[in-house]
């Protein structure tokens, strides 16, 4: 099945590693251009090296903080004239976070990650979608949206904002040919999901392993997701196949969220 995706810019924010870096693969592997971002140079450098050589595709980066409003009004004067067809919306997740431990500082820094510069970078680049017609933004967020997680106030309550102006953004720009969705990724083997267990086995007085044991358990296809399986999902909604897919939020979770 050819995807269409040839030659296509994709702009990945979160892109040096995780789910974010599974999604630039994958995109990569079908022949888009990729245009990474993050917070971590070293990082950043080896994701870059690492697509070029695997797929043979331009992979371009920048080095910015989701978190630092100044930063992201910098890289939006800068993309001004971009011409980027897909955006994937990826923040990194909040740390481990209870109504009892939670300072006002985290959530303004993470009200700017998730929704306020997440916004801010999605209006930027819809001149252009809407310009050619065609556009797709893709945004990252959790199962926590339909299903809050123990532990990650923060996240389960700043995500479910995200998915609310996604759908409401569906709505606006899908008559321009721009499709607009959320993936809610659940237990994938990356960093992000290595600490949360690795908290729940402090918590708990048990090994990190059994931590992973009893996590996998929960899940109905007993065991954790890997990256590649997430990025080939954003990577199909990135697509031409996937056209007529606008203002939906898809689980890649395994079946864990236990709601229809």
């Amino acid at each position: 099945m050819d995807l269409g995706l040839k030659s296509k810019k994709a702009l990945v924010f979160g892109g040096s590693s995780g789910l974010g870096l599974a999604a630039a693969r994958s995109l990569a592997a079908e022949g888009a251009e990729i245009f990474l971002i993050s917070r971590d140079q070293k990082k950043l450098n080896g994701a870059r090296d690492e697509i070029k050589k695997d797929f043979g595709v331009s992979c371009e980066y920048a080095c910015y903080d989701m978190t630092n409003s100044d930063e992201i009004d910098n890289f939006i004067n800068n993309i001004k004239s971009s011409d980027f067809n897909i955006l994937i919306n990826n923040t990194g997740g909040p740390p481990p976070s209870n109504t009892s431990n939670t300072k006002s500082d985290y959530w303004e820094k993470y009200i700017n990650s998730i929704i306020l510069n997440t916004i801010k970078v999605t209006d930027n680049l819809l001149d252009y979608m809407k310009k050619n017609k065609w556009g797709r933004v893709i945004t990252i967020t959790s199962s926590g949206v339909v299903q809050p997680i123990n532990d990650l106030l923060i996240s389960n309550t700043l995500r479910p904002a995200i998915t609310g102006y996604m759908k409401t953004l569906s709505n606006e720009v899908s008559q321009y040919g721009i499709t607009v969705n959320t993936i809610m990724p659940g237990r994938i083997l990356t960093n992000r999901t290595l600490q949360v267990n690795q908290s729940k086995a402090d918590k708990a007085g048990i090994s990190y392993e059994e931590a992973i044991d009893i996590s996998s358990s929960e899940i109905p296809i007993k065991r954790l997701g890997k990256p590649e399986e997430f990025g080939d999902v954003v990577c199909f909604l990135a697509s031409e196949r996937a056209s007529y897919i606008s203002g939906s939020n898809f689980r890649v979770d395994g079946g864990l969220i236990k709601s229809i």
